[in-house]
């Protein structure tokens, strides 16, 4: 598998190939989750968040707002997810999952995928448990795995 900082770079080469602007920065307290304006299709990727294998994630999922043309629900100050729609919000945990999902795939055989171990692989939360598991029968089942 790539190291974390190729990956978040191949990510944002994706949000740029998609017509998405993205600032990155460390200003921003660790606690606060990246974020996406899709109406000006930006997203802003917190690089000091806490939970720094969790930023690929982050960035594909903001990226899934964008593609989504989902409507933002907050100000870019005071920012609080519990203000956003809990199926706008899994819709794009599902795009920033399948986002990551050829990272983990990478050099593997079926017998060695292993979905707690991808999902710790990127600070997944568990909460999306069965969620990752549908994604990655999902791919597997959608030939993208070379056998």
């Amino acid at each position: 598998m790539k190291l974390v900082d190729d990956i978040i770079a191949d990510l944002l080469n994706y949000a740029f190939d998609h017509n998405i602007g993205y600032e990155l920065t460390h200003f921003l307290d660790p606690h606060t989750p990246s974020l996406a304006d899709t109406k000006r299709r930006k997203i802003i990727i917190n690089m000091g968040y806490y939970r720094p294998r969790q930023i690929p994630l982050q960035i594909g999922h903001e990226i899934t707002h964008v593609l989504n043309g989902d409507r933002s629900y907050h100000q870019w100050i005071g920012f609080e997810s519990i203000h956003s729609d809990p199926r706008i919000e899994l819709a794009a945990d599902r795009g920033g999952i399948r986002l990551l999902l050829p990272y983990y795939f990478e050099g593997k055989e079926l017998e060695q995928i292993n979905v707690q171990e991808f999902m710790n692989c990127f600070d997944i939360p568990q909460h999306l448990f069965e969620t990752t598991v549908d994604e990655i029968y999902m791919w597997i089942e959608g030939g993208n795995l070379d056998f």
